[in-house]
């Protein structure tokens, strides 16, 4: 009985190509069939009316402008409404001790002298 760690690499390689081969052959008949039409041109495409100004700035500088205030509108009306600063710049934060002393909960006191047993973890040697 052969398995497939038996067969050697140059037939996995042939068996590869065949079907890429066969993929891409398929693919080129598919699309043989497909050629440019050998149509007139459309009435009024080869010859259209002249575009005035409102309507040139209207598509190229009036729509992009709306859609770019819609999406700050998107953005920020929401933050607005939550009360939220929207200014730039650096978010004032409250004074913050990192690992500091906190408010309301008690910390372990420390150790008054040699026999008490206030305080945290310690060691004897």
């Amino acid at each position: 009985m052969t398995t497939h760690a038996d067969r050697p690499a140059r037939s996995l390689r042939a068996r590869r190509g065949a079907v890429v081969g066969l993929a891409t052959g398929a693919a080129l008949a598919l699309l043989a069939p497909v050629a440019p039409a050998a149509a007139d041109v459309p009435e009024g495409w080869s010859n259209p009316d002249e575009v005035g100004a409102g309507p040139f700035l209207l598509v190229l500088v009036g729509a992009p402008f709306a859609l770019a205030l819609l999406i700050a509108l998107a953005v920020y009306v929401p933050a607005l409404v939550r009360g939220e600063k929207v200014t730039p710049g650096p978010v004032q934060v409250e004074d913050q001790w990192f690992g500091g002393p906190r408010p309301g909960a008690r910390e372990l006191a420390g150790p008054d002298d040699e026999t008490s047993q206030a305080g945290g973890a310690g060691a004897r040697w």
